[in-house]
């Protein structure tokens, strides 16, 4: 079938509804799974971030206990420091040197900013004093002051710290300023990122942003060239929380951050958002192909479908359209649905039923118009043939001594006869039917045709038997004119049937509800059956003196009972004809 304006109407739209619940899925999938992954992403993060976080915590209580026991050497003194002093300061700076933690310098500055000792990695380089700013800051007491961190030459991170040391009476005795190294201090407790996927990162930033430690795979390392920089959800929160950013290369990460109270410092890890993601890109994969196919087999369905709902439309409409332009005899072809080839049967029965009113009205047109002119012409010849009888009549009086006078007026008398009953036919035929209904049984019907036959079957010793299925079932006809049309089959049937045989007259219930019917089985020759269609047609006759109307009267009186009529042969020889009533006249 061509591909219609509505098969393609259909076929979108049948598409459209499997397609969009299949985008909304899809859609869903990704939207959960996506939320699903982050928070498994929290949850990784937030593991990975405490455990270190507690190490570090540590570290950083453990690094201010070590300044502690430097500033507890002096602060116990009344007297001025002495060389005794310096020799024990000296000894205990040494070890925090020493300690566990990496210092590039250490020194201990008097009350006057002059050097009292000092310890250097590398002798040979003169080491800066304090700036300013960071001097400043000393006027608070007791506290681990730390500076503006910097990087050496080999990338590793410097942070300045200082602590005032106190006499017994409060004053400041002395200053403790060390650059430690955090790049190797804290490479033990945050190198580590195993924990992490391939991509996980670790951060120590200050309270300010300043990077103080960084930690990455093998293949992450010195990928950014510049200073890293932080949002502030890092820095200053919320924390704990999974925080979505991009790197300094422009990758999106998440990260989670949580401070460290004890030293102002944030510690932030993070992970590629690509490789967090792997798993559900690699479902996603699953998925495409998936709604590929499922998507294929929508537009498959849907044009099975569509052809299934449009093709038999269209095969409706190009029969419709060929009948409209005179081809009354096309049909639908038959369906492989069964409800579509239920509507197709359905349609054609309305067909042949529409065809065969129209060919039932043209001949009761044309029946009306004959039986009109018949009408007419038959009172016009009455009048005269009743002449012509009587005279013949009389005629035959006088030569009745003369026998071949006497057969020729006997013929003509009979033919005369012949003429008068064609006529009475001819006139109840042409005449419209009048019913007047009552309930009868069959019995009453088939006991009154009987009645009346019985001495034209006695002419040929044929036996009248009355089969009656039906018992005391009524229906409404009129009695009248059924006992006519059965008195025209039960003759003809008498006429066909050789001496001494049976003609039997069967009642039996209808297949309609509430319907009989009668059936007329004889002992004839039966009939041919290039003359069954032909049975019932006005003047059709297969009989010399028959006239052709009285099997044309019984149809019309069981037309008009809104019943059929039906001929055939017996299984076992002999016609048999059906007058079926199904209680619904006209």
């Amino acid at each position: 079938m061509p591909f219609s304006n509505l098969k393609r109407k259909i076929f979108i739209y049948m598409a459209l509804t499997g397609l969009v619940p299949l985008l909304v899925l899809a859609f869903q999938n990704h939207y959960f799974g996506k939320k699903a992954i982050e928070k498994l992403e929290i949850e990784h993060l937030s593991y990975s971030l405490k455990s270190r976080l507690l190490w570090l915590r540590e570290w950083t209580r453990h690094t201010k206990k070590e300044f502690f026991r430097i500033g507890i050497q002096l602060s116990s003194k009344d007297a001025p420091i002495t060389k005794k002093d310096l020799t024990t300061l000296d000894f205990a700076v040494q070890g925090l040197f020493k300690g566990h933690s990496k210092y590039k310098s250490l020194t201990v500055y008097d009350q006057n900013w002059s050097v009292i000792c000092q310890f250097n990695e590398n002798p040979q380089l003169q080491i800066p004093p304090p700036s300013s700013d960071f001097k400043k800051k000393f006027v608070i007491p007791d506290i681990l002051l730390t500076d503006s961190p910097y990087l050496t030459p080999d990338k590793d991170t410097i942070l300045p710290l200082g602590q005032t040391v106190l006499d017994r009476n409060g004053h400041p005795a002395a200053y403790i300023i060390a650059e430690m190294n955090t790049t190797k201090s804290l490479k033990r407790v945050l190198s580590d990122t195993s924990d992490l996927d391939e991509s996980g990162k670790i951060y120590l930033v200050s309270g300010d942003g300043k990077l103080l430690y960084q930690a990455s795979p093998v293949a992450y390392e010195d990928t950014c060239s510049g200073t890293i920089t932080f949002t502030e959800n890092l820095l200053q929160g919320p924390y704990w929380q999974l925080q979505k950013r991009r790197d300094c290369k422009g990758v999106s990460v998440f990260s989670v951050a949580a401070p460290i109270p004890e030293m102002d410092w944030i510690l932030i890890v993070e992970v590629d958002k690509m490789h967090a993601m792997k798993e559900i890109e690699r479902y996603r994969g699953i998925g495409s192909s998936t709604a590929l196919a499922i998507l294929i087999l929508i537009l498959i369905g849907s044009w099975r479908t569509a052809s299934n709902v449009s093709d038999p439309l269209d095969e409706l409409a190009r029969v419709a359209r060929h009948i409209s332009e005179g081809n009354h005899q096309e049909r639908l072809p038959g369906f492989k649905d069964r409800y579509l080839n239920d509507v197709g049967e359905a349609f054609n029965a309305m067909l042949d039923t529409l065809d065969a009113n129209k060919r039932l009205m043209i001949q009761t047109i044309s029946l009306s118009a004959v039986g009109k002119l018949s009408s007419s012409i038959v009172h016009e010849m009455r009048n005269p043939l009743s002449s012509v009888k009587i005279n013949l009549q009389a005629l035959a009086r006088k030569v009745k001594d003369d026998p071949s006078y006497a057969e020729m007026a006997s013929i003509a008398i009979s033919q005369v006869k012949r003429l008068e009953s064609m006529f009475s036919d001819l006139l109840h035929f042409s005449k419209p039917i009048q019913l007047h209904l009552e309930e009868v049984t069959f019995r009453e019907i088939a006991e009154e045709v009987q009645e009346i036959l019985t001495q034209k079957a006695a002419d040929k010793i044929i036996s009248l038997e009355i089969i009656d299925n039906l018992g005391s079932s009524s229906i409404s006809v009129d009695k009248k004119q059924v006992v006519q049309a059965l008195i025209n089959l039960v003759d003809n049937a008498i006429q066909w049937s050789p001496d001494k045989s049976t003609v039997q007259i069967i009642g039996e219930q209808a297949k309609a509800a509430g319907g009989f019917t009668i059936i007329i089985k004889d002992q004839g020759p039966g009939i041919l059956e290039d003359q069954i269609s032909n049975l019932f047609q006005p003047f059709y006759t297969t009989r010399e003196t028959g006239t052709g109307l009285g099997l044309a009267n019984v149809k019309k009186i069981v037309e008009f009972h809104g019943g059929s009529v039906f001929a055939g042969n017996n299984r076992d020889g002999g016609a048999r004809f059906s007058m079926t009533f199904n209680g619904r006249p006209r």
